[in-house]
């Protein structure tokens, strides 16, 4: 029986999720064997054409190069799967609004540099993405998660608890009863809570839990942080998402 062919395509981004893949080492190895990976430029030479049974694809696109690519890969793949927050929600790259990036293309690159960007959108905002793993960069073990239940033929799905809970399991202290801002409680799990355990904040790189509680959550915030420093905490990795466009920007500026 022949195995499910897979590619491998990144976008605008730093490739730090593609290399959590290279770091499962055995445990990648253990499931390459069930796959036949015919295009991953930063794996290997081989390149082929699909179909595809699955593409799994790192980054924002930011071109209309990159765009045309991943509708392409959208036709000839039965399933896409986004890599990391830059392919989930935009990311690092969503950070710039796009009416300020020609600015910024100009302050960096200086006057004579010809910009290909036009902005940066998750991939959801031009295909139909099927499944999501999210992070900055992804869990290794969420990696391993969704493929095996691919492979069993089961439909991935999101973990049913916050960043709160396994903040508990680590044994962290509330930020947010310290008055230290923190995404945790809507924020979806899976990350094991690395950055709260590193003495960060959760800027919400994993996405937003289901049905989560951004009202009550910016209530709270506000009673010890400004507008200002609650923006910067939601627009690392969420300003190109639906909620922050409809809840979050408008209650920013009514407050």
């Amino acid at each position: 029986m022949p195995k499910p062919k897979v590619a491998i395509y990144e976008f605008t981004d730093c490739e730090g999720c593609e290399v959590e893949l290279i770091s499962l080492r055995e445990k990648f190895l253990a499931i390459e064997k069930r796959l036949d990976i015919i295009d991953w430029r930063l794996g290997q030479e081989r390149k082929e054409k699909g179909p595809f049974f699955a593409t799994i694809v790192e980054g924002t696109p930011v071109s209309k190069e990159e765009i045309d690519t991943l509708k392409y890969l959208r036709e000839n793949s039965k399933y896409i799967i986004a890599l990391g927050a830059c392919a989930s929600l935009a990311g690092i790259p969503g950070i710039v609004k796009k009416e300020e990036r020609k600015k910024w293309y100009r302050i960096i690159y200086g006057k004579k540099y010809k910009p290909r960007g036009i902005d940066a959108l998750p991939l959801q905002a031009f295909v139909n993405v099927d499944f999501f793993i999210p992070g900055c960069p992804v869990s290794p073990d969420e990696v391993l998660r969704i493929i095996e239940e691919l492979l069993a033929g089961r439909k991935p799905e999101k973990r049913g608890y916050s960043v709160c809970f396994e903040c508990k399991l680590a044994g962290n202290d509330c930020r947010l009863i310290n008055k230290k801002p923190c995404l945790g409680p809507i924020t979806q799990g899976g990350c094991g809570a690395v950055c709260i355990s590193g003495g960060s904040a959760c800027y919400g790189c994993f996405g937003f839990l289901e049905e989560p509680n951004i009202k009550g959550l910016l209530e709270l915030l506000g009673k010890f942080a400004g507008p200002e420093e609650i923006e910067r905490l939601f627009s690392m990795f969420l300003r190109q998402t639906p909620e922050y466009q409809k809840q979050i920007k408008h209650r920013l500026r009514t407050n």
